[in-house]
């Protein structure tokens, strides 16, 4: 199957505005680890963790707003060039951004006709003759009706501000679709309005969708595969409904039954920052019930089924220590 999107080893870090002395350099932290991960032509590929881990920091990078500090980011075949204008421009006719918040994202000072017709003058693709005719059609197809058109934000309700959101979005025709907690300030019934609105215009536009999100049951709802994130690395990718069923690396185990016992808890003792930097070997064996002394290494990413990828020592062939056998939800 074809990939949209193919990222190898990518490492985002930032300078950090805590300095240690008058005459050094502030630290770097790193928001992203050695990410790998492919998203495949008409897939949708969730991506979860807890906050601060870097999801929302991959998200900016595959719209052009970071750059990597190391790796590569190839879309639709090609790699881009972060320092190079023509490429960026190429990443983001290619790769639209919907975020948390329309509140904040939509302009309150312009209509909704407006705002999405700012994406068709941005793109230069579409005379302004044909304005009108694409406003009308993508509308249509998100449900933002007519009668929202000459509407201002304040005017409309958080799934409608979404929806427009969605418009803006998808006015310019995208292969990929970056959703950062698109429907977590909604509630649970304009959720499910929305999703199911994003499930039917995968198949009618033929797009990929980067769906990240807290909540492990909207991925299992939107998704076909899902990437787990823990500051910055990511310890395991595969099958949704694999993963759901029989989750292997202790993180995701303890995000699924968190998410099966309703807890909302965060699960590390400290976040990872200039204050406390990561430790070496797995970032998660401090709080690991299962850690020992190999730990303290670097885990390999192990193929443990095809398809299903595991950062973790327990499921290497040369360790003695018996796997972790993972509950499956009822």
């Amino acid at each position: 199957m074809e990939n949209i999107v193919e990222i190898q080893d990518l490492t985002v870090s930032f300078r950090s505005k805590r300095r240690t002395s008058l005459f050094r350099r502030s630290p770097r932290v790193s928001a992203l680890d050695g990410v790998s991960l492919t998203i495949r032509k008409d897939e949708s590929f969730g991506l979860t963790g807890e906050t601060g881990s870097g999801k929302s920091t991959l998200a900016k990078v595959l719209v052009g707003l970071y750059k990597p500090t190391t790796g590569t980011v190839n879309v639709l075949g090609r790699k881009i060039d972060f320092r190079n204008k023509d490429d960026l421009t190429f990443l983001r006719s290619n790769v639209g951004l919907v975020l948390q918040d329309p509140v904040r994202s939509l302009n309150p000072r312009l209509t909704v006709r407006e705002i999405i017709s700012e994406a068709l003058i941005a793109s230069r693709t579409f005379p302004r003759n044909k304005f009108a005719d694409r406003i009308e059609f993508i509308s249509h197809l998100v449900g933002v009706t007519p009668d929202l058109l000459p509407r201002t934000p304040r005017e409309l309700s958080g799934g409608q501000r979404q929806r427009v959101s969605l418009a803006r979005a998808l006015v310019v025709p995208k292969k990929l679709l970056v959703l950062d907690e698109p429907t977590s300030a909604l509630d649970v019934s304009i959720q499910a309005q929305v999703l199911n609105t994003l499930k039917s215009l995968r198949s009618e536009l033929d797009i990929s969708y980067l769906f990240i999100t807290h909540d492990i049951n909207v991925i299992k709802y939107v998704s076909h595969r899902i990437g787990v994130l823990f500051y910055g690395k990511l310890v395991e990718v595969g099958d949704i409904r694999s993963i759901a069923a029989s989750p292997k690396h202790p993180y995701t185990q303890k995000l699924i039954s968190n998410v099966l016992t309703l807890k909302r808890t965060q699960l590390t003792s400290e976040p990872v920052s200039e204050h406390s930097p990561a430790p070496t070997g797995c970032r998660y064996r401090l709080v690991c019930e299962h850690a020992f002394e190999r730990c303290g290494e670097e885990p390999p990413h192990l193929e443990i089924e095809q398809g299903h990828i595991v950062s973790c020592f327990l499921y290497s062939k040369d360790n003695q220590i018996p796997p972790v056998t993972a509950k499956a939800p009822s």
